[in-house]
């Protein structure tokens, strides 16, 4: 799934109603994306700022053909410092190969 595809999961999920989460850390996203790797795939991180000001955060696990096999949503009232650094540097969209 390109980028264009995540951002509208990650608008789309905005809407939907859960619970907010304190924090989302990098070592969080990253364990998740570790736990679903797959050889060859690659994974991206979206984020959005909230007009209340909370962080919708977005990952999807892609096989090496694109195929998404796995998405999670974190909505939290604020990021840590490194995934705040790393969504910054990669100008919004990270992506780790897996």
């Amino acid at each position: 799934m390109e980028p264009i595809s995540l951002l509208l999961l990650l608008i789309a999920g905005g809407f939907a109603a859960g619970a907010v989460i304190a924090l989302v850390t990098w070592d969080m996203v990253d364990s998740w994306i570790s736990a679903r790797a797959l050889r060859g795939g690659y994974a991206e991180i979206l984020s959005e700022r909230l007009t209340t000001g909370d962080y919708h955060v977005v990952a999807g696990v892609f096989s090496p053909y694109g195929v998404r096999t796995a998405t999670q949503v974190w909505d939290a009232h604020s990021i840590d410092p490194e995934l705040a650094r790393r969504l910054r540097t990669s100008r919004g969209v990270i992506r780790v190969q897996t």
